[in-house]
Formats: structure tokens, sequence, C-alpha cells
């Protein structure tokens, strides 16, 4: 009889545990939001702009889903660090989250400085060959995390501003249309706790 109890229980031990449902979404910003791909992940990275239309920016449509969920990106600095970039160099990027086309969710701030010798952590393929792109890298990553409620919905990265300070000077970038921010490493998760089990 004792054998079988722990038996079951052992079966039925996975269903005790938090499981987290991955979810698919689908981002339908700009083909030349792309900035390119890891070389070693292959997660694409997008560029974000400075903009208050929905259209412009980073539009991630999210499935479906009955219960709470949480989706999180990669936020990161977007800088030309070229033959004349002038260190240490202390950046400030800032972001914005919208719902609806007009909501905020939220703002999200990443702060690096940037010495000489920093490289990001992985070298990424890009699609603009441009001369002006040659040197742009994603630098810098902060993981930004939120919570969001049962439904179908999408939400909108776009861009506030950076800001870069070289000493005493401090020069910041706000112009709408301008690449501040990238993004990569889209997660979209829904929380499905277990069944609780208990003995008397």
């Amino acid at each position: 009889m004792l054998a079988s109890i722990v038996s079951l229980l052992m079966f039925l031990t996975p269903l005790a545990q938090q499981q987290n449902a991955e979810l698919r979404y689908e981002i339908r910003a700009a083909e030349s939001r792309l900035l390119g791909n890891g070389q070693t992940s292959g997660r694409p990275y997008y560029d974000v702009v400075v903009t208050r239309q929905p259209n412009s920016g980073i539009l991630i449509k999210l499935n479906f889903t009955r219960g709470d969920s949480t989706f999180s990106f990669d936020l990161h600095h977007r800088v030309s660090l070229g033959p004349d970039f002038v260190y240490p160099a202390e950046i400030i990027t800032n972001v914005e989250v919208l719902s609806g086309g007009t909501t905020s969710i939220g703002s999200y701030t990443i702060i690096d400085t940037i010495k000489s010798g920093d490289v990001f952590e992985e070298a990424i393929d890009k699609v603009s060959k441009a001369e002006v792109d040659r040197y742009v890298t994603p630098f810098g990553r902060k993981t930004v995390s939120m919570k969001l409620g049962p439904g179908s919905q999408s939400i909108i990265i776009v861009g506030h501003s950076v800001i870069v300070t070289r000493g005493t000077k401090t020069t910041t970038i706000n112009t709408p249309g301008q690449r501040v921010a990238v993004v990569s490493n889209f997660k979209y998760m829904e929380n499905r706790p277990g069944t609780l089990l208990s003995i008397d």
C-alpha cells in the first residue's frame, strides 16, 4: 500500500511544480529596423527610434493567453565605436513600452560607462553595409521584464533619448526618427501554477 502511494506521488510530482509555457509572438517591425543577427546566438537585434508613432516602433504582437504572462527583452545602448570615439563615455539610454498604441506600460533606462577596449558580448552580422553603420554596435545589456494580464495584446517599444557625457561635456539626442537603442532576446511566457498536493 505504501509503495503504491509513493509511486503515485512520484508520478504526480511534475504537476506540483510551477510550469511556465513559452508562448508565440510576432515582431511586426519595419525591415529597416533590423540591425542584424548575433553571430553566436543567432538572435535578431532591432534598432529602436525616438517616436510616439506605433508603426515606427518595434511592434510585437503577443499570442492570446488565458492566464497571467511575462514578456521580457534585453535593452542595449546603440553606439558607433569608430576611431574618433572619445573614451571614457557615460551613456544613458531611455526607452518606453506602449500598449494599445499610446498607453505607457513603463519607461526603462540602461546606464554604462564605455572605456577603451570595451566590446559587446557578441559580434553582429549587420544588415546594412553602409559606411555610416560600419562601427555601430549594441553595448551593455539590461533585461526588461513586465507582467501582463490575460488576453490578446500587443506592445510597442519606442525610444526616448540617449545622453552621452564625456568629461564636462554632455550631449542629449532625442530627435524623432533618431536610432537610440537596440533590443533583442524576446521571451513571452505564460505562468501556469501546478497542482499543489497534500496528504493527510
